[in-house]
C-alpha cells in the first residue's frame, strides 16, 4: 500500500498568509510541481528526480519581487512581449494599455500575469495530475474592453513531463485581438556549455525598447552550444519546437498552433537560467500584425504546450 501511495500523483492546495502565495503542489516519489493561481495561474516549479527544471520564485517577499521584475512562468495574454506606447488601433478606436515597463514607455507581457485565477477542477492517479484555472474578465480591462473567459489545464505525468493548455472563450458581442504565450525560465548552472536547438525562419531585429523594427531571414543554426551568446530575441519557426540541453537533463517543448508560431529568447544576466518562449505572435502584434489574430464573439481557441523531459 505504502509503495502504491508513492506511485500515486497528490495535489495539495496550500494557504499563505499572504494569498498571493497559494499553492497549488503536485508530487510523487519523483516529482513536485507548484502552481500560484493568484499569481495568474503561474507554474513555479517543475523538479523531476530532485533536479528542477524551472527556475521559479522563492515562496515569500522575495518571491512577489522576482515576479514582478521578471514575469517568471507568467501566462501571456491577450499579447506576449510587448505593446509600443501601449496603444493600438482596432475596429477604428484607439485603446490605451498600462504602461508597465515605463521606463522605455511600454506595454508588456499581457494582462493576466497577476490576475487571480479560480481553481476550477483537480484529479489525480498514478499516471498523473491535472489541474484547472480559469480566470475571467468582464470587459473592464484598462486598453483591452473586450469580455473573455481564460482557462489554463496543466497536466503534470508521472514521467515528469508537463501539458499546458490554453482554452481561450470571447464572451463578448464584438471580436477582439489576442495573442498568447508562456514566459519559462529553465535552470542552468553551467549555461554556456548548454545546447539550444530549434529551427528559426526569421529573426526580428528590435530597437533599444525591444521592440521589432525589421524582419531578416535567420542566421542562427538550428543547434549550438550556448558559449558566450547573449539573446533577447524572437524568431519565427519552420516547425513548431525547442530543445534544450543542461548538464543534468534534456527538455523538448513543442507548442504546434495552426497559424504559425515564434519563440522568444532571452538570457539573464546572472547566466544561471534561460528564458525560452513559445508564443503565437511576436512583440507589438498588434501593431505590426506579425502573427495577429482576431477572435470572433461566441468563438474560442485552444493551445497546447507540451514539455517533455529526461533526467541525465
Amino acid at each position: 500500500m505504502d509503495l502504491y501511495l508513492d506511485k500515486m500523483m497528490q495535489i495539495e492546495q496550500i494557504t499563505n498568509t499572504n494569498h498571493l502565495l497559494n499553492q497549488i503542489h503536485i508530487k510523487n516519489n519523483s516529482i513536485s510541481a507548484r502552481i500560484y493561481p493568484n499569481l495568474g495561474g503561474s507554474i513555479q516549479e517543475l523538479a523531476v528526480n530532485n533536479v528542477n527544471i524551472i527556475d521559479g520564485i522563492n515562496n515569500d517577499q522575495s518571491g512577489l519581487d522576482d515576479y514582478a521584475n521578471t514575469y517568471k512562468s507568467s501566462i501571456l495574454f491577450p499579447f506576449p512581449n510587448r505593446i509600443e506606447d501601449g496603444t493600438y488601433e482596432f475596429m477604428g478606436v484607439k485603446l490605451q494599455l498600462p504602461l508597465n515597463e515605463p521606463a522605455v514607455n511600454n506595454a508588456i507581457h499581457g494582462l493576466v500575469y497577476n490576475k487571480e485565477f479560480a481553481v476550477t477542477f483537480t484529479e489525480s492517479d498514478e499516471k498523473l495530475a491535472r489541474v484547472v484555472l480559469a480566470y475571467k474578465s468582464n470587459g473592464s480591462t484598462p486598453g483591452f474592453p473586450f469580455p473573455f473567459e481564460l482557462k489554463l489545464t496543466y497536466k503534470i505525468l508521472a514521467t515528469g513531463s508537463l501539458k499546458l493548455t490554453f482554452d481561450l472563450v470571447n464572451l463578448g458581442s464584438l471580436p477582439f485581438p489576442y495573442g498568447m504565450g508562456w514566459h519559462p525560465y529553465f535552470v542552468a548552472e553551467q549555461l554556456k556549455a548548454n545546447k539550444l536547438s530549434f529551427p528559426s525562419k526569421d529573426f526580428y531585429e528590435c530597437d533599444n525598447r525591444s521592440l521589432p523594427v525589421k524582419t531578416l531571414p535567420s542566421t542562427l543554426p538550428s543547434s549550438f552550444k550556448m558559449e558566450d551568446k547573449t539573446f533577447d530575441d524572437a524568431y519565427s519557426l519552420l516547425k513548431s519546437e525547442a530543445e534544450f540541453e543542461s548538464d543534468s537533463y534534456r527538455l523538448n517543448l513543442d507548442f504546434d498552433y495552426t497559424d504559425g508560431s515564434y519563440l522568444q529568447i532571452y538570457t539573464p544576466p546572472h547566466g544561471k537560467s534561460m528564458a525560452i518562449e513559445p508564443m503565437t505572435c511576436i512583440a507589438n502584434s498588434f501593431n505590426n500584425k506579425i502573427g495577429f489574430k482576431e477572435l470572433a464573439p461566441g468563438e474560442s481557441d485552444s493551445w497546447t504546450i507540451h514539455l517533455r523531459v529526461a533526467i541525465k
